[in-house]
C-alpha cells in the first residue's frame, strides 16, 4: 500500500497497445470533453488502458493548473483541488466521471462512453486515503492560458511503476466546462479485414452462328 502526496504529478506518454484480433481486454476507456458555457462540446477525445487491476481501480492523483474538480459516481461526490488528491475511484460495477466548470447533465451523459447509457459505479468516491498497489494512476492538468484563454487540458494514467498507460488532451475554451468520464469495458480491435473476391473467370465466347433451315421441298410434279 502507499499514499502519494498531492504535489506529485503524474507523467506519461502514450502507449499504443494492440491485442491480438480475436482477443477482448477488459480495461477502462477514458472521454474528455469540453465546451462554452451552457454550450455543447468544442474539443472531444477518448483512450482506452489495460487496468492492471480486477475490478479497475483509478486512483486520482494530481490535479494542476489551478483546478477544481468534483469526482462522481452513483454512491455520491467529492469535490477537490490540487492539494485534495488522492481520490480513489471503484469501477467495479459501473462507470465514474470527473467534471470542472458547470456542465449540464446532458453533457456529462454524451461525454461517458456509450453515451453514459452504462450503469454508474455504487462505490462513491474516496478522499485522501490509501492507494491500492494495483490502481492505475490518473493525472489530470491544466495548461498555461493562450491568447484567447483557452487552455489545454490533458489526462495521462500511469500503472504503480510509473509505466504509460494512455493520455489523451483537449482544449478547454476560455470559462468552459469540461467532463472527464472513467467507463469500465473491453477493447475489441476488429478483426483481419476479409479478402477481395477473386476475380471473375473467363467469359464463355459467344454460341457461333445458327445453322440455316433446310431449303423447302419442291412442290411434287402433277402428272399430265
Amino acid at each position: 500500500m502507499r499514499r502519494t502526496s498531492a504535489w506529485v504529478v503524474v507523467v506519461g506518454v502514450l502507449a499504443a497497445w494492440a491485442c491480438p484480433p480475436a482477443a477482448a481486454r477488459a480495461g477502462v476507456w477514458v472521454t474528455l470533453a469540453a465546451g462554452v458555457p451552457g454550450g455543447s462540446p468544442t474539443s472531444d477525445g477518448q483512450f482506452w488502458f489495460d487496468s492492471p487491476h480486477a475490478p479497475p481501480q483509478v486512483a486520482i492523483t494530481a490535479l494542476t493548473g489551478g483546478a477544481t474538480a468534483t469526482a462522481t459516481t452513483g454512491g455520491g461526490s467529492t469535490f477537490f483541488g490540487g492539494t485534495g488528491v488522492p481520490v480513489l475511484l471503484d469501477l467495479g460495477n459501473g462507470s465514474a466521471y470527473v467534471a470542472g466548470g458547470d456542465p449540464s447533465q446532458a453533457n456529462v451523459a454524451s461525454s461517458l462512453a456509450g453515451g453514459g447509457t452504462g450503469p454508474a459505479s455504487s462505490v462513491a468516491p474516496v478522499a485522501g486515503g490509501e492507494i491500492p498497489s494495483a490502481a492505475a494512476l490518473l493525472g489530470i492538468a491544466l495548461g498555461d492560458p493562450a491568447a484567447d484563454g483557452s487552455r489545454a487540458l490533458t489526462a495521462t494514467v500511469t500503472d504503480g511503476a510509473g509505466g504509460a498507460l494512455g493520455t489523451g488532451s483537449i482544449t478547454l475554451p476560455d470559462g468552459g466546462w469540461w467532463v472527464l468520464g472513467l467507463t469500465p469495458g473491453a477493447n475489441t480491435p476488429p478483426g483481419p479485414i476479409d479478402p477481395p473476391p477473386p476475380p471473375p473467370g473467363p467469359i464463355d465466347p459467344p454460341p457461333g452462328p445458327v445453322d440455316p433451315p433446310p431449303p423447302a421441298p419442291s412442290p411434287a410434279a402433277r402428272p399430265g
